[in-house]
């Protein structure tokens, strides 16, 4: 039995059977199942019927479930009761359905904004975001049908923004408004840098943070300002250095750089940001020094070129390589006055490990010979020509010990790893530098300081001593370079300084070269000639031989 006071849909069941409970129920509501819908929402009404939202209601299961809710049972057979009926809903279903009001009805929220614009604080409101709340509205479709005056409703819940006009107004008195009132002036070193309140404010942002507004700074606004208004700014120093411009010495000054480091200009800015007066940021931690002063260079005392040899060769890839590694190491040498220079010192040892690669050059008993460095001896007679010409005191100089038909008789220099070396002092009272320029077939060595001379100029001797003691070998070597007769000699140099166009000193340099045998390669297997030309040898130098590839 229902109890006595129960009731559904404003239907009185109690006391009757649960059968005749449920035919009465059926008759009652039976044709208003399918009956079209009418839903409330904040934009006007909609119709849906229940299939097309997916709301099926169970009568058996209601008048069934009433002896099983124990409270629902006690409190109907007391007191009149209106009863839930068992009303299912698809959600999914009813969301398809209702698209359109769901489109209508889902706003994210608009978070108070604050910025800055032109030098003066600008903020926008806080509105509120809207959802529906599909709990209430399926509670209230169900609350709602079949019951004669009862309309369903949308039910619609409203997100706060997660920044509220509260907030803006507290961070623009609180920061925004004292930020932009004024400028701020930035000592750098000797130099100051105003900042105009529109590029504070273009630096500062105001962004959401959790449920807080928060401000960020654009330090990049900052140095981008301080750039323009010291051109050229660079974030390294610059050190102080010559510019060669043909015979031409330039000394470029020395600048300082500025280099910001992350979070160095927002520290320093907050902490002026609320002050009214006295707003002055001091970086000078941000001034990078250069190692190598104006001051510095100035004192070295190196004003103009002295002397400049350039030294040609007939390409090979090894010589180019060499000759260009040996000028790495001697570019921008500097000898201080009474200091003596060292090539090998200078060059280095010439391994791979150093740079270098095989090539030609003269080995024992003036013949040639396939080693590491082979080609530096190139850069080495430039370098003894430049000091030459440059008035500069020989200390260690040999020429190679036959004569090469690209060196000038008399006017050269070989090196040899440890023993050989090109030595020579600085003599003059000044400092000297040593420019090296490579190029593929030449190299060029420039030497600058203070002049002690007005010039220096080489008077050469005639070749005498003349030997023509040549050796004609035939060789099956593998590693045999043929090589070309050459006499052997003796030249004097004498070199000349001049002041107010007189010589007022000078010294003769002697340099003897060994005659140049003349080597035949033959392969295994090859007959060695019975008869040989006449051995002319040639009186401009060996030419020295190309490698086999």
């Amino acid at each position: 039995m229902v109890p006595p006071n129960a009731k559904l849909f404003g239907i009185e069941i109690g006391g009757e059977t649960a059968a005749r409970a449920f035919q009465l129920l059926n008759i009652e509501v039976n044709d208003k199942v399918d009956d079209p819908i009418i839903i409330k929402t904040p934009q006007g009404v909609v119709t849906v019927t229940p299939k097309q939202i997916g709301m099926e209601l169970d009568l058996p299961g209601t008048v069934n479930g009433i002896r099983k809710n124990l409270v629902t049972f006690v409190k109907s057979s007391l007191v009149p009761t209106e009863l839930k009926p068992n009303i299912s809903i698809n959600e999914n279903t009813l969301k398809i359905a209702l698209a359109e009001v769901v489109q209508r009805n889902t706003n994210s929220p608009i978070n108070a904004t604050l910025t800055t614009q032109s030098g003066k604080v600008v903020s926008t409101e806080a509105v509120n975001g809207t959802e529906i709340d599909w709990k209430k509205t399926q509670k209230s479709l169900r609350d709602s049908w079949l019951y004669q005056g009862r309309q369903a409703e949308i039910i619609i819940s409203y997100i706060p923004p997660k920044v509220s006009n509260e907030d803006v107004n507290k961070v623009r008195s609180n920061l925004a408004e004292l930020a932009i009132a004024a400028p701020i002036t930035i000592k750098i070193g000797s130099r100051e840098v105003k900042i105009s309140p529109e590029v504070i404010g273009s630096a500062l942002e105001f962004v959401p943070n959790k449920e807080k507004l928060e401000s960020k700074f654009d330090e990049q606004v900052i140095i981008s300002e301080i750039s323009r208004q010291i051109p050229n700014i660079k974030t390294t120093a610059s050190d102080a250095q010559f510019e060669f411009s043909g015979n031409k010495i330039t000394l470029l000054p020395a600048q300082e750089g500025i280099k910001f480091m992350p979070g160095q200009l927002d520290a320093a800015f907050s902490s002026v940001f609320r002050q009214k007066k006295n707003r002055v940021v001091n970086l000078d931690s941000a001034v990078i020094k250069p190692v190598i002063t104006t001051e510095s260079m100035a004192a070295l005392g190196i004003k103009e070129q002295l002397s400049s040899f350039r030294q040609g060769f007939d390409y090979m890839p090894y010589r180019e390589i060499n000759v260009a590694q040996a000028s790495k190491y001697l570019d921008g040498v500097i000898l201080k006055p009474g200091e003596i220079f060292s090539m090998n010192q200078t060059i280095k040892e010439r391994t791979s490990q150093n740079g270098y690669i095989k090539g030609i050059y003269i080995g024992e008993g003036g013949r040639f010979a396939y080693g590491l460095g082979g080609g530096v001896s190139i850069i080495t007679s430039a370098t003894w020509s430049a000091a030459f010409f440059a008035g500069l005191e020989r200390i260690e100089q040999r020429a190679h010990s036959v004569h090469i038909a690209r060196y000038t008789p008399g006017l050269e220099a070989t090196v040899s790893w440890p023993n050989l070396d090109l030595k020579f002092r600085n003599n003059t009272t000044g400092n000297i530098l040593i420019k090296s320029k490579p190029a593929r077939d030449s190299i060029t060595i420039s030497m600058y300081g203070t002049k002690m001379f007005d010039d220096v100029t080489a008077n050469f001797g005639e070749p005498y001593n003349l030997n023509n003691n040549i050796d004609r070998v035939v060789s099956y070597d593998s590693n045999c370079l043929a090589q070309d007769p050459s006499p052997g000699y003796k030249i004097v140099v004498t070199r000349q300084f001049w002041k107010s166009n007189s010589v007022v000193q000078s010294e003769n340099l002697v340099t003897s070269y060994r005659p140049s045998d003349q080597i035949i390669c033959l392969k295994e297997g090859e007959a060695a000639p019975t008869e040989f030309a006449p051995v002319v040898p040639a009186a401009s130098g060996v030419p020295q031989p190309t490698p086999e590839s």
